[in-house]
């Protein structure tokens, strides 16, 4: 497990999460988006497929079918879901 910084720009929001870092990028969009709407009481609108996850400090988008840790996401990274 890891802890990263999540940031959504759309919605003006920082959150911090604890994740897998074995996980898909794929995966996880789709587990942050839940929780995020969740949270904020809110629908997702759109198609889930179209959210990207960028690495913050290299602005970098991640591959959605590989791992975090295989694309060098480690503790304390912040994250984009845009």
């Amino acid at each position: 497990m890891i802890i990263v910084d999540i940031e959504v720009p759309s919605i003006e929001r920082k959150y911090q999460f604890s994740v897998e870092e074995q996980v898909s990028a794929d995966t996880l969009i789709a587990e942050l988006a839940e929780v995020i709407c969740q949270k904020e009481q809110c629908a997702l609108i759109g198609d889930l497929s179209k959210l990207c996850l960028c690495a913050g400090e290299s602005g970098r988008i991640l591959n959605r079918s590989e791992s975090l840790a295989k694309q060098g996401i480690v503790n304390a990274d912040w994250l984009l879901l845009v």
